[in-house]
């Protein structure tokens, strides 16, 4: 069973426009993300081992109910990072889950949470969303495709992010354990300082994140 198709535009802006993939070959090619920087300023050096352990923002929920089986605990996502490095905007993050209740070797999936590892960073100054690249389908295909095939391309896309953990079903979060994760996305078109972050939808989301550019004006 798939996860639902997502919206392209969320209902509360109904001018905001989204910005993704249309499955080009050069996005493909992009791989694994670039190295993350942490949140000051002195560490924003691409390949900066703090990355890893910064903590720009947290938020602690009660273990979300999604198709699979019940799970209780606590869901705590991590935002490490948001940097922009030419034409792509890294964005890094970690989920652990704790269920004192479970068994220590017990493991939780997105299905299971009802999570989908869809990250949306928005600019509210000029009311743009941005989602992760894809290698396959699109997130906007063009008018002229029909509702079927929009369909299809959009459900492709989101199979193909460059997301990382991608898989939802069988991809395991170890209980009191922390999996890192990192989604690729386009970079603003304009530089902005501070953006909304939404690493998981489904999770909460982080509002004012600043963003780090390891490059500086370049």
């Amino acid at each position: 069973m798939r996860r639902a198709l997502l919206a392209l535009v969320p209902t509360a802006v109904a001018a905001l426009l989204l910005a993704g993939c249309t499955g080009a070959a050069d996005d493909a090619a992009a791989g694994a993300p670039p190295a993350a920087a942490s949140a000051s300023a002195d560490e924003r050096a691409p390949g900066s081992a703090r990355a890893a352990t910064s903590v720009m923002a947290e938020h602690t929920v009660e273990t979300p109910h999604g198709g699979g089986d019940h799970r209780g605990g606590e869901v705590t996502v991590t935002l490490r990072a948001v940097e922009v490095s030419g034409g792509t905007m890294t964005v890094r993050w970690a989920l652990r889950w704790d269920d004192d209740a479970a068994e220590a070797d017990a493991g939780i999936s997105y299905y299971d949470m009802g999570v989908q590892p869809v990250t949306t960073v928005t600019d509210g100054t000029s009311l743009r969303a941005y989602r992760p690249f894809c290698t396959e389908g699109s997130w906007q295909p063009g008018d002229e495709v029909g509702i079927a095939e929009r369909a299809a391309l959009q459900m492709r896309c989101e199979e193909s992010m460059l997301v990382s953990p991608l898989e939802d079903i069988f991809f395991q979060f170890p209980n009191h354990g922390t999996v890192e994760g990192w989604s690729l996305l386009p970079a603003p078109e304009k530089r902005v300082e501070t953006v909304d972050v939404l690493p998981l939808e489904g999770l909460p989301a982080f509002t004012g994140v600043e963003v780090a550019y390891p490059d500086g004006d370049a």
